[in-house]
């Protein structure tokens, strides 16, 4: 489907919802869903990304045209929705996903469609931002936000409740960064809007999540300080998503790690009955910057100096790059906060590779990073990509041996194309992209959409000379057989949450085994 790009009208002509009583606003519903994962690191524990809560916490804060009432469904932890019975009476269906996720994406949005007519798709998230036509076409989607949308979502809910055909549209022509359908043709708005400030909502909305109990809790909670990244990764589609590197400001930081602590106190993240303390995963691309930026690195290094009196009782899971082992103020500021596992992306050992990707790191400086990091007594997880240039099956075979060596856990994913980057086809930028396999391991025919079904890091979904899609599964199972997976861990633990929770067994403190693996259960 064909895409016309619009420039963004000025700001004299942006939207007015005309003739409403905001003194007796009516009602309106949302519902935010996140389709039921396919495999892939963290989804197993089922952390809530952080997108839907704040897109929810910034409709709490709207003071628009209408009351928006949100409700947040997560298949993984409340089973798949049912779009005819679960959505009735909603006005506003709100869909995102991951890539191996859009499949079910999209079937929630065609369903929801055919089963009520009259319902408002909206799409955003790393997937249907920047392919826009896509969602429309399989998902039924009526505008895609492209990038960030907490800076909107309440002004197009109002148009797309508020207006209807050629008014819409006229309405909608005045809000940059998003795409929709006019005359059969997919319209996109340009310039982008400026990125939003990384606490433009400053609390996330956990008091919508459907199903959320004691007797039913997340696993972890998660908290975002951060937005963007200051690296260019090219297999990396954050750099698109989130342009820039913002800091939340440091009373946001600290009034989002006492909600934690609230919601934690509440039953509502599940404590280990070992140590009390409950997990929380800081999901920052790079929690602590590279040495290099120096001004942000410093400005981390005061702020996590001044988490020890907040986070007691937390257990901490950071990404970060692995020279945060040449820092021993950083480490000791880590560990007296309670950060004691490190996801760190090791990519590869080769360093041909890592250039060609443009990660800017040396393989023998990782390694002394990596054994400073142990030697401290941090839980270390190297993030590995296989399949990269250059990569043979004896290399790889060898990293494995390596990289357990140097960390307790590991993930691996085969180089998987995602949107937004190098790897995906993009004329307007010169990005001829890595050629894709449909689900057969044959050349995907022009115009068929992708089985992303496969786009798990599991098998190569691209053409490659050296390894077919089948050969590539198999070459991915000989490597991780040779790592102690992390995924795998939380899938043990996890599941073990999950069945007590179902048996009515869950109760905070009460003995079991969980978190036996680690310092505090996940």
């Amino acid at each position: 489907m064909a895409s016309t790009l619009l420039p963004m009208y000025s700001s004299k002509d942006s939207p007015v919802i005309p003739n409403l009583n905001l003194e007796n606003k009516p009602t309106r519903r949302v519902m935010f869903v996140q389709p039921r994962s396919t495999g892939g690191n963290f989804e197993y524990v089922a952390i809530f990304r952080q997108g839907t809560l704040f897109l929810s916490g910034a409709l709490r804060d709207y003071q628009g045209a209408y009351h928006y009432e949100r409700s947040i469904w997560m298949e993984d932890r409340s089973g798949p929705i049912d779009p005819d019975k679960d959505l009735e009476g909603v006005d506003i269906l709100c869909l995102t996903c991951l890539i191996n996720e859009a499949p079910r994406a999209y079937e929630i949005g065609r369903l929801a469609k055919q089963y009520h007519p009259e319902i408002k798709i909206l799409g955003g998230g790393p997937q249907m931002g920047p392919l826009p036509a896509e969602a429309i076409e399989y998902g039924k989607v009526d505008v895609v936000v492209q990038r960030e949308g907490e800076d909107v979502i309440g002004p197009i809910c109002d148009l797309v409740l508020t207006y209807r055909g050629a008014d819409l549209i006229r309405e909608l022509k005045k809000i940059g960064g998003i795409a929709f359908l006019e005359d059969g043709k997919v319209v996109e708005t340009r310039p982008h809007r400026p990125a939003v400030a990384a606490d433009y909502v400053k609390l996330p909305d956990y008091d919508s999540i459907l199903h959320l109990t004691p007797q039913n809790p997340m696993a972890a909670g998660v908290l975002e300080t951060v937005r963007g990244c200051t690296e260019n990764c090219s297999f990396c589609e954050v750099i698109q998503q989130f342009k820039g590197y913002r800091m939340v400001s440091r009373e946001v930081e600290l009034a989002r790690i006492a909600q934690l602590q609230d919601l934690a106190d509440r039953g509502l993240i599940f404590r280990s009955p070992l140590d009390g303390r409950f997990s929380v995963f800081v999901s920052d691309d790079l929690h602590a910057p590279p040495l290099r930026a120096t001004k942000f690195y410093q400005e981390r290094l005061a702020r996590i100096r001044t988490w020890k009196d907040h986070t007691k009782g937390m257990f901490l899971i950071s990404q970060n790059r692995a020279e945060l082992g040449q820092s021993p103020e950083m480490m000791e500021a880590y560990l007296e906060a309670g950060m004691e596992m490190l996801y760190l992306g090791v990519e590869s050992s080769n360093a041909e590779a890592l250039k060609l990707i443009r990660k800017r790191q040396e393989p023998g400086q990782v390694h002394r990073d990596l054994t400073e990091l142990n030697r401290r007594g941090f839980i270390v997880v190297a993030m590995t990509i296989i399949g990269l240039p250059g990569d043979t099956e004896q290399s790889i075979m060898e990293m494995a041996d390596w990289v357990r060596s140097v960390s307790r856990y590991q993930t691996a994913n085969l180089l998987t194309p995602l949107p937004a980057t190098i790897n995906w086809p993009n004329p307007e930028k010169g990005w001829p992209g890595l050629i894709p396999l449909d689900e057969d391991g044959s050349i995907l025919p022009p115009g068929k959409l992708r089985p992303y079904i496969l786009y798990t890091g599991r098998q190569f979904v691209h053409y490659d000379e050296r390894w077919s899609m089948q050969e590539s599964r198999e070459i991915y199972r000989k490597y991780t057989e040779r790592l102690r997976p992390v995924d795998s861990l939380y899938a043990r633990i996890y599941r073990m949450i999950k069945r007590k929770a179902e048996r009515g067994e869950l109760k905070q403190g009460a003995p079991t085994r969980i978190g036996t693996e680690l310092p505090a259960a996940v």
